[in-house]
């Protein structure tokens, strides 16, 4: 164990030890790592029940393994399964593929945003962080035909608050970007509830 580690600990335990309210604790922990962006799931000691029909990711399902603490809780959040989000990106190891063989969207600039935010959903997936370069985003664009030859630039720009960052810095997505990908992946599979 490192010594890094050891003092951390040994901090954590001098903050926590006046507290006699076992309760309490636990919110003040879990309240420290939802403002991190970690999951505080694991701090409760009960698991939630599965309702055992496909239902959105909760703590007791057998597939919480399968994805990061930040996309689990993003799946959770937007009541998203494993098997929709499967339909979407295939996931193997730690390789994450968008598989979907079309992007929605009623113009160009639309399916261009909503291909960067499949991508930020992909890294949210694959890292737990949800930040893209333009390079990776172009060459997605193409292979899905949602690439604008002459206003891609444009379109990339125009994602309002779903998008944060610039071709030169690389993308990340937003909370609110975030949400708008859960609905793209609804509407993605939609045709196979």
């Amino acid at each position: 164990m490192s010594d890094d580690f050891k003092n951390l600990v040994t901090g954590l335990y001098d903050l926590l030890l006046p507290v006699t309210d076992a309760d309490m604790r636990k919110r003040a922990v879990k309240s420290a790592l939802m403002m991190l962006g970690d999951d505080p799931g694991f701090v409760e000691q009960k698991a939630k029940p599965s309702s055992g029909n496909g239902s959105a990711v909760n703590e007791g399902d057998e597939v919480q393994d399968e994805f990061n603490a930040k996309t689990r809780t993003w799946m959770r959040q937007n009541k998203l399964t494993a098997e929709q989000i499967a339909q979407v990106f295939h996931i193997e190891g730690e390789t994450v593929d968008l598989i979907a063989n079309k992007v929605p969207g009623a113009s160009a600039r639309e399916r261009a945003v909503n291909t960067y935010v499949l991508l930020g959903l992909r890294e949210l997936i694959r890292t737990g962080l949800s930040k893209f370069d333009e390079e990776t985003a172009k060459n997605e664009c193409e292979r899905l035909g949602t690439h604008g030859k002459t206003n891609h630039a444009t379109y990339a720009k125009s994602g309002g608050n779903l998008l944060a960052g610039s071709a030169k810095n690389g993308w990340t997505l937003t909370a609110p970007g975030q949400t708008a990908g859960a609905a793209l992946v609804r509407e993605l599979t939609a045709d196979s509830a």
